[in-house]
């Protein structure tokens, strides 16, 4: 089902809209929060401490092997086109 058959002109509309407010919304949010950082010392070093915890969440497994097939196959390229591997590059077992 195509997405312009599912919904008619005036859901287009709608939808650019809400998605163009909310984008909106974000960077004054964003700007705001800049502000503040810049307005307080402390609240810089809170932004600064909050913003690496989002590297907690973890990386699927999915996406890990997607990683990995796609290192093995620029590896598998380079020892077909008959370079010599570089220094800093490790390796394939």
């Amino acid at each position: 089902m195509d997405f312009g058959s599912k919904f008619g002109g005036w859901e287009h509309l709608l939808l650019y809209s809400v998605v163009g407010a909310v984008f909106i919304l974000l960077l004054w949010g964003l700007a705001k929060l800049v502000r503040w950082a810049k307005g307080m010392p402390v609240g810089g070093y809170v932004i600064l401490a909050l913003f690496p915890l989002i590297s907690l969440f973890p990386i699927p497994p999915a996406e890990i092997k997607k990683l990995q097939r796609i290192k093995q196959e620029q590896v598998k390229r380079k020892q077909e086109s008959g370079d010599p591997p570089s220094d800093d590059e490790p390796t394939p077992p």
